[in-house]
């Protein structure tokens, strides 16, 4: 059985070290722009200049490869200490398309940059003032008066771009971790001969989903399942027949 204790530690470290490759990334793509930023002018955009684009792409990449590998290590990690049966990289296979929602955030965040930095060009910003605004307003950057009058559509809000990439990052990694853990958990109780599980709540906030699905007996054929972004509820296993 999976130790929680041990899953939350991870997921709560994952989240600050996050922070900290964030910040190195944002402080790189900023120091970049500006020196390309009288050249490409006020309408600015990453893709204006081929080797501009290429060098901030190889920014993003590093950002998101170093958020996947962090991930994958944390539930190898969590899933040699706690498990017997299991296999760490059936696991991190179950995690589905997270390699490429941390690429994605990473494109997100060009497009979101470019956007801060045509807003700090046509009001004088400095290079270390942009930065201060950026983590100033990173969950709502439309909360920032000087955004006043960007198009809604340049980023496509609603369409799957988020306006908190470093939220996002966090979230997509956290989930990985969470996610493949609880399945090599499930898979290992299978094999340990479970029958049947119960889900129970990891945390006392009010969530009506999580309210709604605690507390059922689920067969060990079905897969548990975390119901949304930092659920902490977790499988209690049974081995005698399951009640009706």
């Amino acid at each position: 059985m999976l130790n929680n204790e041990e899953l939350v530690n991870e997921v709560a470290s994952y989240k600050g070290d996050t922070k900290k490759r964030f910040d190195a990334a944002l402080a790189a793509l900023l120091a970049l722009a500006w020196s390309y930023r009288d050249q490409i002018g006020e309408n600015f955009s990453f893709s204006a200049n081929p080797v501009l684009y290429e060098q901030a792409l190889a920014i993003c990449r590093e950002l998101s490869d170093r958020c996947s590998e962090d991930a994958h290590k944390r539930l190898i990690r969590l899933v040699e200490d706690s498990l017997d049966y299991a296999d760490e990289d059936v696991a991190w296979e179950q995690t589905g398309d997270g390699i490429e929602s941390f690429d994605m955030a990473g494109s997100h965040l060009l497009e979101l940059l470019a956007v801060w930095i045509s807003v700090a060009i046509q009001n004088s910003w400095t290079q270390n003032y942009t930065k201060v605004m950026i983590s100033r307003y990173l969950a709502n950057p439309f909360l920032c008066p000087e955004w006043k009058e960007i198009p809604l559509d340049t980023l496509a809000w609603g369409k799957g771009y988020a306006r908190n990439i470093l939220e996002q990052l966090t979230l997509i990694g956290q989930g990985l971790i969470i996610g493949g853990g609880r399945y090599a958990e499930w898979v290992d109780e299978q094999a340990k001969g479970a029958t049947y599980y119960i889900r129970r709540r990891g945390s006392n906030y009010d969530c009506d989903v999580c309210e709604g699905l605690a507390n059922v007996p689920i067969p060990i054929e079905v897969p548990f399942e975390y119901s949304h972004a930092r659920c902490m509820c977790y499988p209690e296993f049974h081995y005698e027949p399951m009640p009706l």
